[in-house]
């Protein structure tokens, strides 16, 4: 898979989620219109996407964002320490603690396919709030080895 591959792959896995949203919304229509079923509904769990993140060229940082790249021992680090424990472990508003898990669980995603890859990094991106009252934005990216700082 070439770079340009990756990058498009990467990008598209929203195009993928609003593709999959919009379809879902247009065959539900007909069932919104269905006899009520005499079967009790079951549960229904979340999908998962079935992607793993792979390092991959950095992701590009818009103007007014701080993008940060680790060296490799910075990457280690962190992973070591266990950050994105420390990041779910936070005390946080209760509207703000399913964020927090969620920005925990995509950062040891990204994490542990940056120490998968030999030689790879992270790079974090902290962007304003995107709204009024809003918090940072936070981004996290398993980078390949030749993109890496020494």
């Amino acid at each position: 898979m070439g770079r340009t591959d990756r990058v498009t792959s990467r990008a598209g896995r929203v195009g993928i989620v609003v593709g999959a949203v919009a379809a879902a919304t247009v065959l539900a229509a007909p069932i919104a219109s269905a006899e009520p079923s005499s079967q009790p509904s079951q549960p229904s769990q979340p999908s998962q996407p079935s992607q793993t993140p792979e390092a991959s060229i950095p992701m590009p940082v818009r103007e007014g964002a701080l993008g940060y790249l680790a060296t490799r021992s910075s990457t280690l680090w962190l992973a070591d320490r266990g950050v994105d424990q420390v990041i779910a472990n936070l005390p946080a508003p209760p509207a703000y603690s399913s964020a927090n898990r969620q920005m925990a669980k995509t950062l040891k995603q990204e994490l542990d396919a940056a120490v998968d890859t030999p030689g790879a990094c992270l790079q974090i991106i902290v962007d304003g709030p995107g709204q009024a009252g809003g918090v940072f934005n936070y981004g996290f990216f398993a980078v390949e080895k030749q993109y890496c700082p020494k």
